[in-house]
């Protein structure tokens, strides 16, 4: 309680200055005690009541919580008598009833009429039915010593666990085959096309389909048969063959080319690359002079093909340590070299450079041989802090760090102009060298403030006024000569307003709490907030918000341990 402690203070200062007797004073403390006593009573059952209220609340929500699972249970056994009442009616309707006898004659059915197909003149074997594997879902019941088969309708819903799974075998007895009208099938392989149907037809059948299949035998010939060879099947049935197909392609010209060009094409071609070998020539080295098989002449496909090349010449290798990758590839290729494998390796080199090579820089190879390498790569770096530097000096530690800036965004502010505010990437995140970052930077002029332009800024600034603190502390009455008495009121304020958010700011406080405050509670330093009452602060600031008296992002919100945090630390 403040204001007693501060009437006693007020009270022990008239005691000491005498401006008070002592019967007057004995009797004001009297009654500042008695006040003391009657505010403690109340401040005790203003707690008793919040406490039975916060018990009745939470009471309240308990029932709630306990009639809502009530409810869920009564639903869940609602339905479960509701799929009960329907099994039991399902399982109370009538249905047929088909006696065993009925049900084997029925499949015996089947199984003559599968045997019809089958035995069909057009079929190139006579096949039987032996046997038939059954399963079936069904009720069972006895009626005069007789087993029924109870079957479900067709509209029936009924759960697999009340139908009986029954499983039996109806088996044939299998027909004598009479093998007096079949008659043998010749041997066809190793026949012509023309041979191999005429034996057909002689033999009393009829040819059926011809295909074709890749194969070593002689263009043409036959290499399968169906029926086989030997084989019996009935007189004029048809006999498949198949006969053997060679692929022939055309050589192609591969004279003239470089070696890699060549061999693509041979390939593309589907022929095979043979024995190189080399010979001096003017021509430039790797270029075929000849090959094994003239050009235009048919071969079979995958023939070998022997190439004649321009003999290569000896060249040096390049030095590449130190050289980034691109100017390394470039000196490979100059050198009539050609790049190899490309190894990546953290090092402490600069990033993208050979630190090693094979062969060894100056070791005498043929042109067109590969050359490895291994490049540095750089482990990812944090983003240093730049925040409350100056722009320079922010430049300064990201190049060091091999970074950069990217844009920069001007934010009215009351600290130096140039002071950074905001960075983005955050200090130590992990990015790769060379990724450009963010800056927000303070600027404290004062055309920064909207409806300060360059004339009316140039008139301020004649006047000393040259920054937005300039601005704040101004007198009403000079700037209004030079922009209007509303119009100075209105910069003036928007000043104080900037200057104040950024004194609060040295508390921790961010922007938008700060400009609430000032703008919600007239908080416009930091003196003023060490003299402010945290809760009436809190509820100013809270009613502000309600009222749309001031406007914050939807995700923003006010706690009232945070304003009482703010208010200790500014005392």
């Amino acid at each position: 309680m403040i204001f007693i402690n501060n009437l006693r203070q007020n009270l022990e200062n008239l005691r000491t200055t005498k401006e008070i007797d002592e019967a007057s004073l004995i009797e004001v403390r009297n009654t500042i005690d008695n006040v003391e006593i009657e505010l403690q009573n109340k401040d005790t059952l203003i707690n008793e009541l919040r406490n039975n209220t916060n018990t009745i609340i939470s009471e309240k929500i308990v029932l709630e919580q306990e009639n809502i699972v009530r409810s869920n249970q009564i639903a869940g056994l609602l339905e479960e008598k509701a799929n009960l009442e329907n099994n039991i009616r399902i399982l109370q309707q009538e249905r047929a009833q088909i006696p065993s006898k009925n049900l084997v004659t029925t499949f015996r059915q089947s199984l003559d009429s599968m045997a019809g197909k089958l035995d069909e003149p057009e079929s190139k074997a006579n096949y039987i039915i032996s046997s038939m594997n059954v399963k079936l879902r069904t009720n069972l019941s006895l009626q005069d010593n007789e087993l029924q088969f109870q079957l479900p309708k067709p509209d029936d819903i009924i759960p697999p666990e009340n139908l009986s799974t029954i499983e039996f075998t109806i088996r044939s007895t299998p027909k004598e085959l009479d093998l007096s009208e079949y008659i043998e099938v010749p041997d066809l392989t190793g026949m012509t096309l023309e041979e191999a149907e005429y034996a057909i037809t002689d033999a009393g059948f009829k040819p059926g389909t011809t295909s074709e299949k890749n194969s070593n035998s002689p263009q043409g010939m036959v290499i399968d048969q169906m029926p086989s060879a030997c084989s019996l099947a009935i007189p004029w049935a048809a006999i498949d063959i198949t006969v053997s197909k060679i692929i022939y392609v055309d050589m192609p010209n591969i004279v003239g080319l470089d070696i890699d060009s060549g061999e693509e094409v041979l390939i593309n071609s589907q022929l095979e690359v043979g024995e190189i070998t080399e010979q001096s020539s003017k021509s430039t080295s790797g270029t075929i002079l000849n090959q094994s098989i003239e050009a235009g002449t048919t071969v079979l496909v995958g023939t070998p093909v022997d190439i004649v090349i321009a003999a290569r010449e000896t060249v040096e290798v390049p030095g590449l340590i130190g050289k980034k990758l691109d100017m390394a590839k470039y000196l490979i290729r100059s050198a009539k070299l050609k790049p190899g494998n490309i190894v990546k390796q953290v090092s402490t080199e600069k990033a993208d450079t050979v630190f090693e090579q094979d062969p060894l820089a100056g070791t005498a190879v043929l042109e067109g041989e590969c050359v490895d390498m291994v490049i540095s790569i750089i482990e990812a770096l944090k983003v240093p802090d730049v925040t409350g530097k100056l722009i320079n000096e922010a430049r300064t530690i990201l190049e060091n760090k091999e970074l950069r800036i990217g844009r920069i965004i001007k934010r009215t502010s009351t600290l130096g102009t140039g002071t950074v505010l905001d960075q983005n990437p955050k200090a130590d995140t992990e990015v790769d060298a060379g990724i450009p970052l963010d800056l927000v930077v303070a600027n404290q002029d004062i055309e920064m403030i909207e409806g300060i332009g360059p004339e009316r800024g140039s008139k301020l600034k004649d006047i000393g006024i040259n920054t937005i603190k300039d601005l704040a502390v101004a007198d009403t009455e000079t700037v209004g000569e030079m922009v209007g008495k509303s119009t100075a009121t209105k910069f003036i304020s928007m000043a104080k307003l900037i200057d104040s958010a950024s004194q609060l700011g040295s508390l921790g406080i961010d922007r938008q709490s700060a400009e609430l405050l000032v703008k919600a509670g007239g908080i416009y330093s930091v003196d003023t907030l060490k003299n402010a009452k945290a809760d009436d602060l809190y509820n100013l600031c809270e009613e502000a918000i309600a009222s749309g008296k001031v406007e914050v992002p939807v995700d923003y919100s006010l706690r009232q341990d945070a304003v009482n945090r703010w208010v200790e630390l500014a005392q």
